[in-house]
């Protein structure tokens, strides 16, 4: 909160301007607002990239990244997120970005993504549902605890609850990936089952739910790590 000095009948009083009346040039010199800003332009910069070479992700997974952050960023201005959100955000998109990157030679003819690698016995997918999950399910509680927090007096039902957003999440993008599928079929890309997927032979939906599983391990070990760092303050110095 800031405040603003104000003189009155009653001589100078203080009053606490809250970060919705505060005026948009404020909001967007916020350290939470830079980080956005940082954030989207990584990616741009990316996609400007992906429309001249081919060895870049898919245009559509940078159409599909930058509004959500966009979108995170317009909640930001209207609610205010610490800069927690943005970074972790942009680092969980991050991990399924990289891996549409044919920098990977899978043999000394072919040069492939990090989704289908056999170094990694196809399974970077597991990295990015785990990893690239559990940064999200950071971001996400960074936004939704201290509204948990005042509705409950429980550390373990805010850490149930906040598994279950994820995870909630999580399970509408497998839904969303397997009505790509049946539109799209086989390929790459947020909407289509691809090389980094586990059951090309047997469909997505053995997939969904290995996928399901691993946004589950992610959710568990992140969002406890973060709740506990909110009981002992192991990063931030206070309880």
């Amino acid at each position: 909160m800031k405040k603003k000095s104000v003189k009155g009948n009653n001589g100078e009083t203080e009053l606490k301007i809250g970060w919705k009346a505060m005026p948009l040039k404020e909001k967007i010199s916020d350290p939470a607002s830079i980080w956005f800003f940082a954030v989207m332009v990584i990616y741009l910069i990316q996609a400007v990239f992906a429309a001249f070479y081919e060895s870049s992700p898919p245009l559509v997974d940078f159409f599909t990244v930058t509004p959500i952050i966009i979108i995170a960023f317009i909640l930001h201005l209207l609610f205010r997120f610490n800069r927690t959100v943005p970074i972790t955000l942009g680092i969980g998109f991050m991990f399924h970005i990289l891996g549409l990157y044919k920098i990977i030679p899978y043999n000394q003819y072919y040069v492939g993504e990090l989704y289908g690698a056999p170094q990694l016995y196809y399974h970077y997918d597991w990295i990015v549902h785990i990893m690239g999950v559990g940064f999200m399910a950071i971001a996400l509680s960074s936004v939704l605890y201290p509204y948990l927090k005042r509705a409950f007096d429980s550390r373990f039902m805010t850490f149930l609850i906040l598994i279950l957003c994820t995870v909630g999440l999580g399970s509408l993008n497998e839904v969303v990936e397997f009505m790509g599928y049946g539109v799209y079929g086989y390929g790459e890309g947020f909407l289509e089952f691809g090389s980094g997927d586990s059951s090309p032979s047997q469909g997505p939906w053995t997939n969904s739910c290995t996928d399901m599983l691993n946004n589950t391990i992610g959710s568990v070990v992140f969002i406890g790590a973060f709740v506990l760092n909110k009981k002992y303050g192991w990063f931030s110095g206070s309880h």
